[in-house]
């Protein structure tokens, strides 16, 4: 079983392509996290868990989801983590979730991803990002190939910014807020944003987006909007937007 969290597309991308080489179910945490519901998961096969790198480790939010689920059947665990940059330490937090879990840690690995967080600097346009995903296929299909056979995951780089993962859950605290973000006037009400956000952040009132205090700055609604009205302050009105279509 393939569980995945995804907010602007990369880990959704890596993980139904490892469901189509390993012909193995795929499973959004996403749905569980928006729910509100705890998850109790069986599988013959082994888990493989991908997710998004957020200061060079998991979401908090969704570790937090895995440490609070059942896991029966198989207690393999695979841990597949998409980056621009660095996953970090993120391997030993695994490892830790594992721990908890009674699963059995099978490695890491790190799959190189176009960048999103737009609030913080320019990423790929859609067109270019869709050209870029494709460059991480051969790389998906090597894990593929090792946990056919089930082999560890070695991690192979992406290594950096180590101290980063220790520091995360502090920085999730106290810099990682929805109060920031606003939509324009060009906004057309669709609620894309509030269907997309997978903590039910985003009400509408006289048919505009407003944001509460449940964020985990996933940029599912920034960068999905189809008017470009969402911004965050004023350093994104000039940026692209990434987010990756489910095919």
């Amino acid at each position: 079983m393939i569980l995945y969290f995804s907010g602007t597309g990369n880990s959704r991308f890596v993980a139904c392509e490892l469901g189509k080489q390993l012909k193995d179910e795929v499973v959004a945490i996403n749905t569980y996290l928006k729910e509100g519901t705890k998850g109790v998961f069986d599988s013959s096969n082994p888990y493989i868990f991908v997710t998004p790198t957020y200061m060079s480790r998991m979401p908090m939010k969704v570790e937090q989801f895995l440490l609070d689920a059942t896991f029966k059947g198989n207690k393999n665990a695979y841990f597949v983590l998409t980056a621009g940059q660095a996953i970090g330490n993120a391997g030993n937090y695994c490892k830790k979730i594992c721990v908890e879990q009674g699963l059995q840690y099978k490695g890491i690995q790190a799959i190189e991803m176009p960048a999103n967080y737009v609030v913080m600097y320019d990423v790929l346009d859609r067109e270019q990002a869709a050209e870029a995903a494709k460059k991480a296929l051969p790389a998906i299909e090597k894990v593929a190939d090792i946990i056919r056979n089930g082999n560890v995951l070695k991690n192979q780089g992406l290594n950096g910014h180590k101290m980063f993962s220790a520091i995360a859950p502090a920085f999730t605290s106290v810099m990682v807020k929805a109060k920031n973000f606003y939509a324009e006037d060009t906004c057309i009400s669709c609620e894309k944003c509030k269907e997309l956000c997978p903590l039910n952040n985003i009400s509408y009132i006289e048919g505009k987006p407003v944001w509460g205090e449940n964020c985990m700055h996933c940029m599912a609604c920034i960068s999905a909007c189809p008017a470009k009205a969402i911004q965050y302050g004023k350093g994104t009105k000039a940026k692209n937007r990434y987010y990756l279509e489910e095919k």
